[in-house]
């Protein structure tokens, strides 16, 4: 691995504060809340494994499309969701910067 900028190991953070939040309130099987969690696990797993945000790129699109089919506008996994991708984007957005 070579060097981490610093706005991917905020989104790194970012995605590990959600799911701390979330397993405290560990949701039920199969609902929606427990999908979304699983998906920032599989997201931060990945993300843990790279050291650009465009290689989690992929599995962030699968958390949109997940958004898009399965999440309530304004719920709270609602503004989760914006929060890690805002996050993913400004990374992205930094990467040649830094």
């Amino acid at each position: 691995m070579g060097y981490i900028q610093t706005s991917f190991l905020e989104f790194r953070e970012t995605l590990e504060r959600h799911i701390k939040e979330m397993e405290r309130d560990y949701p039920e099987r199969y609902t929606t809340d427990w999908y979304f969690m699983r998906y920032l696990k599989r997201i931060d797993m990945h993300a843990h494994r790279v050291d650009s945000p465009r290689d989690v790129s992929g599995s962030m699109r699968g958390l949109l499309r997940f958004y898009v089919d399965s999440v309530e506008p304004g719920s709270t996994l609602a503004e989760r969701f914006e929060e890690v991708l805002d996050a993913h984007r400004f990374a992205l957005r930094t990467e040649r910067r830094e």
